[in-house]
């Protein structure tokens, strides 16, 4: 089934979203050199993620992989990437904490938008479900390296450095 409009235009906007994800978690490594590492490793993956999408929606014009956005509109994807701009915008200006920048990745990366979409798409071959499959453990990944860094400060901050 070809795409319709909408389709390319959320596919377009999703694509543009990890590219603003992987330049906010730049950012924040600059900032916020405590994690450093964390968010350099998370901005790079976010750029690699970008051409997944770009590949997935490749695959979807060609009818090779199936493209269902379930709920999602491109109001939906579009208030999101304005949060992350958003996001960016306070991160320069200074007016954002390391738990601030934690939070927002955490609250971000837990969004529904990332929680489901890889299951927006469905391989017709092993080498697009493979792909799929990597998008998904990827995320999940973020999710819960973000939480345990975002525990991690919490704890400190309330003065129970080292205490899980």
């Amino acid at each position: 089934m070809l795409l319709q409009d909408h389709q390319h235009k959320i596919l377009d906007l999703l694509e543009q979203l990890e590219l603003e994800m992987g330049g906010l978690y730049k950012l924040f490594a600059d900032k916020f050199p405590k994690y450093r590492d964390l968010w350099l490793q998370l901005s790079q993956q976010e750029a690699e993620h970008a051409t997944w999408v770009a590949q997935l929606h490749d695959l979807a014009r060609e009818e090779k992989v199936h493209f269902d956005e379930k709920l999602t509109r491109t109001y939906t994807v579009s208030k999101v990437l304005e949060i992350l701009k958003e996001a960016r915008s306070r991160a320069q200006g200074n007016k954002i904490t390391l738990i601030n920048a934690l939070s927002i990745s955490r609250d971000l990366e837990q969004s529904i938008l990332e929680r489901e979409f890889y299951n927006f798409f469905s391989g017709k071959d092993a080498v697009t479900s493979s792909l799929i499959r990597k998008f998904k453990i990827e995320t999940l990944e973020h999710q819960n390296r973000l939480k345990d860094a975002w525990e991690k400060e919490r704890k400190t901050l309330a003065g129970f450095p080292g205490k899980r």
